[in-house]
């Protein structure tokens, strides 16, 4: 029996006509013959509302819950649906989409909803920290300064990678603290000065930083990286290297994989933690559990290439 699918569109994200995009998911969803609802959210700080509202109002019944919108709609919707009788789909409508391109679902929107009508069903891992779900990564630091910094630039110049790339370089530039931090890695305690730590568990994103560690996450372990404190000018060449050639055997860079991290910063209480993207206020210590299998979501029954 197919199940009825629940679309969640994120008025604002990314940069087509949302009126055209509803449009076109509903005229092929018509088209499959399938059962099905669209519900647009027109402010983003009402999203977790609404994803609670319209799941409440599914009841018993067992529903494609698919998610249209960029990453902070996907982790929104995806955090709901975890642990629910439901089945996580996807429409990605970001600036990079790294899960559904990790999972082989096209970037067009009407061929992610034929995955809704089409695909099979797949157990994903997740991860969280402090029980905030997170699909790519979440970290703590310069990159979630580097986060804020391009979603500033991306409200005033639009959705582009471009902005992304001059705002990753503005962000090296401005924000230069660096941390005393003890990071718990399963058993295993150090302490080390970072100006980041990040935590991810997205293969395709670390592959593309030609960084090993990304098999640990086909596996269902955390990528944990630690960032040495260095010069700005240093720091821009480590990323102009990311860019260009990856950054495999960086010197400045430490790499673990794990299963459960802890992490507490000297001198404070709570820290900002970007998850997804989304920057969130979090209480130390800051607790990273990886979930396995634990999210159930359509992909391609033929999956695209991972790119």
């Amino acid at each position: 029996m197919s199940l009825p699918i629940t679309v969640i569109l994120n008025q604002g994200s990314g940069h087509r006509d949302k009126g055209e995009t509803r449009a076109a998911i509903e005229a092929e969803l018509a088209a499959a013959g399938r059962a099905h609802e669209i519900h647009v959210i027109e402010d983003a700080d009402e999203l977790s509302k609404r994803v609670g509202e319209i799941l409440a109002a599914c009841g018993s019944e067992r529903h494609i819950i698919a998610a249209a919108g960029g990453d902070g709609t996907i982790n929104a919707v995806a955090a709901q649906v975890l642990g629910t009788e439901h089945v996580f789909g996807l429409i990605p409508m970001g600036t990079f989409n790294y899960f559904a391109r990790d999972l082989g679902i096209s970037l067009e929107p009407i061929e992610a909803v034929r995955v809704l009508c089409t695909g099979v069903e797949r157990r994903a891992h997740v991860a969280t920290v402090n029980d905030h779900l997170f699909l790519n990564n979440a970290s703590f630091g310069l990159y979630r300064h580097l986060l804020e910094e391009r979603e500033q630039l991306k409200q005033k110049l639009g959705r582009y990678k471009i902005v992304a790339v001059f705002a990753a370089v503005y962000a090296l530039w401005r924000h230069r603290n660096v941390y005393t931090v003890q990071l718990r890695v399963d058993e295993r305690v150090e302490t080390l000065r970072t100006p980041m730590l990040f935590f991810g568990i997205n293969a395709l994103q670390l592959e593309k930083l030609e960084l090993d560690v990304a098999k640990c996450t086909h596996d269902g372990h955390i990528a944990v990286l630690a960032l040495q404190p260095m010069s700005p000018w240093k720091m821009l060449g480590l990323a102009l290297r990311g860019v260009l050639q990856g950054l495999r055997d960086a010197p400045n860079l430490r790499c673990h994989a794990a299963s459960h991290v802890e992490v507490t910063v000297k001198g404070r209480r709570s820290t900002k933690v970007a998850v997804d993207g989304e920057s969130i206020e979090c209480r130390l210590p800051l607790d990273v559990r990886i979930q396995r299998e634990a999210l159930p979501v359509m992909v391609p029954q033929k999956p695209e290439p991972r790119k």
